[in-house]
């Protein structure tokens, strides 16, 4: 792996931390749509970057890369269920 590919998994983590972090002090029961705000708002940093390098980092980095939005995905799904009806329905009704 060169310098870029561990600085670029660097940055990863630091952003994977900080939405595990996040999805870890929510609450199902008592969290608010600006939760899932924030928490989202960070696991589309993560998705962006992978469109956006896409081809372009070694396979190792795209794996750890792929690992991270899985497991942020099924956690982000769990935490806020009953915001998930209310993304969809408003993304359909933009498209």
């Amino acid at each position: 792996m060169d310098k870029n590919d561990k600085l670029f998994s660097q940055l990863l983590y630091i952003l994977h931390q900080n939405a595990f972090s996040e999805l870890e002090s929510v609450d199902e029961n008592n969290s608010t749509e600006t939760d899932a705000q924030k928490v989202r708002q960070l696991i589309d940093m993560i998705e962006m970057l992978k469109d956006k390098t896409k081809g372009n980092l070694a396979n190792e980095v795209e794996d750890i890369q792929s690992m991270m939005l899985e497991e942020l995905e099924s956690i982000f799904k769990n935490k806020f269920v009953k915001f998930m009806s209310n993304e969809s329905a408003g993304k359909q009704q933009i498209n």
